[in-house]
């Protein structure tokens, strides 16, 4: 009975350490209407920061239908520091690779892919940080797209 308990014991600790990762820094989604997102619904989100010191990876999370056939999608993502200051960069999402595989794992009826937009960022102030996406697609809906989500987490680097 003893070594059951023992075990146990041990399984239940890996287990805990296995779980015990730094917590993400931000993690919100803005689901869409009618499964499309129209390309003048540019996507708000503000951070609240508060360290300045560590790095952080910036990612992108998409979800979408199976049947949702883009190639790659061109996006902006723009950052207001607290201070006022902007910075600004556009992105390729590959929802194809080059080999024609699909880049996201689908469960059922739903597809998601993650991106890293920006890795080993560190923020150079406190404050509210906002983020704005803006979606590059040529038309004015990009059907087939259920929710976007901005997801900050300490770097893995």
């Amino acid at each position: 009975m003893k070594k059951l308990l023992f075990a146990a014991v041990i399984f239940g600790s890996a287990i805990a350490l296995i779980s015990c990762g730094k917590p993400k820094l931000f993690e919100q989604y803005q689901k869409f209407d009618y499964q499309s997102w129209n390309r003048f619904n540019i996507l708000k989100f503000d951070v609240p920061v508060n360290d300045t010191v560590n790095e952080y990876d910036i990612l992108l999370a998409i979800r979408h239908l199976p049947e949702f056939n883009v190639r790659e999608l061109n996006i902006n993502m723009t950052l207001y520091l607290p201070s006022g200051e902007m910075r600004t960069a556009d992105h390729k999402i590959e929802f194809t690779g080059k080999n024609g595989i699909r880049q996201s794992k689908c469960l059922g009826d739903l597809c998601d892919i993650i991106v890293p937009l920006r890795e080993g960022f560190t923020f150079p102030e406190g404050g509210i940080a906002r983020f704005e996406i803006e979606n590059k697609w040529s038309k004015t809906e990009l059907r087939g797209i259920l929710e976007v989500g901005l997801i900050i987490e300490p770097s893995m680097k």
